[in-house]
């Protein structure tokens, strides 16, 4: 295949799961359940754009996709998980994969994680502050807060390692159906 052939074919493909990306995260604002499986889902398909494409490209359609989804995705919170989080971490993923032993690798996964989500969460109290909240409800709040991040730590630990997992069998079946199905043997 040509060179310039190859980089319109990057460019299309780039943009196609850009668009998907958007695509999915506007689905998410719909079923309540996929508020969190579609920034997942088109974090994945970054990480395709990664594959295929090289990490210029990957980081170009992530930057497209929060800017896109900031824009148009009417529930922010969805465009947020992906932007502050889910968007990026497949392309930094192999980074913390090569760090040794792996249960330092799982605690700076995790440590990136929670610093992102309560950024983001710290960023919308600040922007929408709650009001005045009594010294029940607070402590309340405080012990469902810290319930609900370990659960997103548990869902994250799951995400990433589905992450693997589905790159793997894009890698060894998905891909070179692709590419067959694209005549670039």
């Amino acid at each position: 295949m040509k060179k310039r052939r190859s980089k319109s074919w990057a460019m299309a493909y780039c943009g196609m799961a850009a668009a998907l990306c958007v695509a999915l995260m506007l689905l998410g604002t719909i079923i309540p359940i996929a508020m969190f499986i579609a920034p997942a889902v088109a974090s994945f398909l970054i990480a395709t754009v990664c594959m295929e494409c090289g990490i210029t490209m990957a980081w170009t359609a992530y930057a497209a996709v929060s800017l896109l989804g900031l824009l148009f995705v009417p529930d922010k919170e969805i465009a947020l998980i992906f932007t502050v989080l889910l968007g990026y971490y497949p392309l930094v993923k192999p980074k913390f994969d090569r760090i040794r032993p792996r249960a330092l690798q799982l605690v700076c996964k995790l440590l990136l994680c929670n610093g992102a989500v309560l950024a983001m969460y710290g960023l919308l109290l600040v922007l929408v502050p709650a009001g005045s909240i009594s010294q029940e409800l607070r402590t309340t709040a405080l012990a469902m807060t810290l319930l609900t991040l370990g659960m997103g730590n548990v869902a994250f630990a799951l995400y990433d390692r589905a992450l693997c997992n589905l790159l793997l069998l894009y890698k060894l079946k998905w891909q070179p159906k692709l590419h067959k199905m694209l005549g670039m043997h």
